[in-house]
């Protein structure tokens, strides 16, 4: 039955076009993003209250977070497992500031904004591992990388992407049925 809530959004939410750019489009790719996070066989043991995605990108992304976190708060998805979504905006400038922002807000997951530098991404990637966090992508060469979960668009249906083993280094271990829809990096 799961699997076919997951498949029904692939189907429902890959009809949209690409946004502006070449970019992801959100209300195509968000939905199957945080679905996917529920075949993780430990999600529930994650956490209760608010599912808080920490959006970061480094100060000079500043205009495409505000973007993306604006068309975050407006997709239809507000809620993952009856968990409530928060979105909070971080500009990254180092990563003892990273972790005050993980520690204060009770991240669940980290959303990296499309183009930060190399630097960024090892970071945001450290403190994923660090406090067994889902790092989310929205481009598959971040999860093809480092990254466990992503999404990117083939044509205009969103592809989830999951690296297995940047997966396990978080804790996370996805069901089958979840990766038989995925391109999956070994």
């Amino acid at each position: 039955m799961r699997f076919r809530g997951l498949a029904a959004a692939v189907l429902i939410f890959g009809s949209t076009s690409l946004a502006a750019g070449g970019s992801v489009d959100l209300q195509a790719a968000l939905p199957v993003l945080l679905k996917v996070l529920t075949y993780d066989v430990n999600f529930d043991a994650r956490g209760a209250g608010p599912f808080v995605v920490l959006v970061v990108s480094e100060p000079g992304q500043s205009a495409a977070r505000s973007a993306l976190v604006g068309d975050l708060k407006e997709a239809a998805v507000t809620e993952i497992k009856k968990r409530p979504l928060k979105y909070v905006p971080v500009d990254f400038r180092d990563e003892g500031q990273l972790q005050v922002h993980i520690d204060k807000n009770k991240a669940s997951a980290l959303l990296l904004v499309p183009g930060a530098p190399h630097n960024v991404v090892k970071a945001l990637w450290d403190a994923a591992q660090d406090n067994q966090l889902y790092a989310l992508a929205l481009d598959a060469e971040t999860v093809q990388t480092s990254f466990p979960v992503g999404v990117t668009m083939v044509g205009d249906k969103p592809q989830i992407v999951i690296n297995e083993k940047s997966s396990k280094a978080v804790g996370a271990r996805f069901e089958t049925v979840v990766l038989r829809l995925a391109k999956v990096i070994q």
